[in-house]
């Protein structure tokens, strides 16, 4: 098999937020969803400081709710500069090399279906 060399030189940081964004609320939404379930089945923080603490957010729905939309848009922010911090590295550093195996198909016909 032949190998493909190809250099990494820039990644667009917008999309890279948006990526890293999604992938945070997803998993945020999972876990919290998770946690409310939980913690409301066994009556998790009852009679305790905790209870006081989640009626002022509104309890564990609007957790729920605003738990994904918070971890996007962190998610975005630290992806976003973490990628243009990437990408002033790669420019200094003159890009990363990447090899790849040819695995029976052209490169050209990535992203056709």
């Amino acid at each position: 098999m032949s190998n493909l060399k190809l250099k990494l030189k820039k990644i667009d940081a917008t999309k890279y937020g948006i990526i890293t964004g999604s992938v945070m609320a997803l998993l945020s939404l999972i876990m919290l969803s998770i946690a409310f379930l939980f913690t409301s089945l066994i009556g998790l923080g009852a009679g305790s400081g905790a209870s006081e603490l989640g009626m002022l957010f509104g309890g564990g729905i609007f957790m729920v709710i605003l738990g994904p939309i918070l971890y996007f848009v962190i998610g975005f922010l630290f992806g976003w500069i973490g990628c243009l911090l990437l990408n002033f590295i790669l420019k200094k550093t003159g890009g990363l090399d990447i090899e790849f195996e040819k695995a029976g198909f052209e490169i050209s016909s990535i992203g056709r279906e």
